[in-house]
């Protein structure tokens, strides 16, 4: 059975850099004299006219250009302003690795919207190696500097525990000075402690006031989680689909795979597999994994596309490169079956062991049987027995089954011929037939040896 992925974490942490509001400057030919004579707050402003648009379309490799300019000329907000354009591809290529160069020229200067915006490139490895103790020296700086939205960001790295220890007090004293300042990163992180009761008594209606208040002025995460809040709370879905298409607009590719979800299932609107898709897709395209295993489903299946194993391969692939576990059991699936890619026992060995190793109950029986068959490599029956256990201890019966052949085999020992019957005793009860193997197995002990397997299987059964 192949896996799909549901709904999104409400804790996560920001993931676009943030960028400072726009002027409302009018581009006109006085500006543009003045910055071609080299005044750099000139051209700063009119870099955020061509953005804007004011008074024209709006412009944005004019305005990359000019950015640049006042960057080269030494302004830093203008350095913070072209990072975010090579960090997003907008007016420019998309380069991360130029991103973080302005962005750390910027930050030791102390400006603290680059400080910032460094720390979330480190949270997220834009541009720079990840580094969550680098992220939250560079975050600190900015709070230092009285920064509301990275006094924010702190509230929600101690909510979450990422860089830092795990501290609902500091997340709640962080989140609160940046929300009373205005801060929507700081009133978001309130309305998810609020909902989790995190920190504060759980209360859903002050989390909904607090996620609303968040959800303003284009930022996408606050949109984002006033839309998963109304789904999960059985709020009006019509609302949820209109924050989810704002967040959908900055780029957030968890509402693009909300939204994927929602037209999947046929939730508060009609179901369409094409609509489906066309989310997926985009969220897909943003490297988001789970958003990649169901648009892989989706080929798979043929629903709302073409059916086409091989693409489904390729995007299981794609996010199970990304330690996706559920995308591990789709990949290993394909080349144990040979489907959408040459069938490859070890390939498929691999990718069990990555979910088993990651406890997915269903890769440990798998990778158990491949290695007690030899497919993909030697025979281990030491480590067949070991997933088969893992597996059967997790409640998988169809495992339980496979440990008691295995256990029950012509080199079994004694203990092992008991422990088989056990396992089969388990699986009976719990409604699986284990067929002829548990008749033969039991008809090798004795009296004694089989009433202790029955008295095992009825401990695990109590227990479980």
């Amino acid at each position: 059975m192949l896996h799909k992925a549901l709904a999104g974490s409400v804790v996560a942490g920001i993931i676009l850099l943030l960028d400072s509001a726009l002027a409302g400057q009018l581009a006109d030919n006085s500006l543009l004299q003045k910055a071609n004579s080299g005044d750099i707050a000139s051209m700063f402003k009119l870099a955020q006219a061509y953005e804007s648009g004011k008074g024209g379309a709006s412009n944005l490799a004019e305005a990359a250009r000019w950015y640049q300019r006042a960057a080269h000329a030494g302004n830093p907000a203008a350095q913070t302003k072209i990072a975010v354009f090579y960090a997003q591809g907008q007016g420019v290529p998309k380069e991360p690795d130029t991103a973080a160069r302005w962005l750390m020229r910027a930050a030791s200067s102390g400006f603290g919207l680059a400080q910032m915006d460094l720390g979330i490139a480190y949270l997220n490895g834009i541009g720079v190696k990840r580094n969550d103790q680098e992220a939250v020296r560079w975050i600190r700086e900015a709070a230092a500097g009285g920064l509301p939205d990275a006094i924010g960001i702190l509230g929600s790295l101690y909510l979450s525990g990422q860089g830092v220890p795990n501290d609902y007090s500091l997340a709640w004293q962080y989140s609160q000075k940046a929300a009373q300042q205005g801060s929507a990163i700081g009133q978001c992180t309130l309305g998810k402690m609020y909902e989790l009761g995190r920190g504060t008594k759980q209360n859903l209606k002050t989390a909904e006031e607090w996620y609303k208040k968040s959800a303003k002025d284009g930022f996408a995460e606050g949109e984002y989680q006033m839309g998963r809040f109304l789904i999960e709370h059985d709020g009006n879905v019509g609302e949820a689909i209109s924050y989810l298409r704002k967040s959908a607009q900055y780029q957030e590719p968890r509402a693009m795979f909300a939204l994927g979800l929602l037209y999947d299932r046929g939730k508060g609107v009609p179901q369409n597999d094409a609509e489906a898709v066309k989310w997926y897709q985009e969220a897909a395209d943003l490297g988001f994994p789970e958003a990649q295993m169901n648009l892989g489903y989706m080929y798979e299946s043929g629903h709302g596309v073409p059916q086409d194993d091989a693409e489904a391969a390729r995007l299981y692939a794609a996010a199970a490169q990304q330690g996706f576990v559920p995308a591990e059991w789709n990949l290993a699936i394909a080349y144990d079956q040979g489907r959408g890619v040459p069938q490859d026992y070890k390939l498929a060995r691999y990718w069990y062991q990555q979910g088993a190793q990651a406890g997915d109950k269903q890769a440990e029986e798998k990778l158990g049987d491949l290695l007690y068959l030899a497919q993909g490599g030697d025979k281990d029956r030491a480590g067949a027995i070991h997933w088969l256990s893992a597996a059967a201890n997790q409640g998988n019966m169809s495992a339980a089954i496979n440990l008691g052949k295995v256990l029950s085999d012509s080199v079994a020992s004694v203990a092992e011929r008991i422990a088989a019957v056990t396992w089969f005793e388990i699986a009976r009860r719990r409604g699986s037939e284990p067929g002829e193997a548990f008749v033969r197995a039991e008809a090798r002990l004795s009296e004694v040896e089989t009433q202790q397997a029955l008295e095992n299987a009825s401990a695990w059964l109590s227990s479980h």
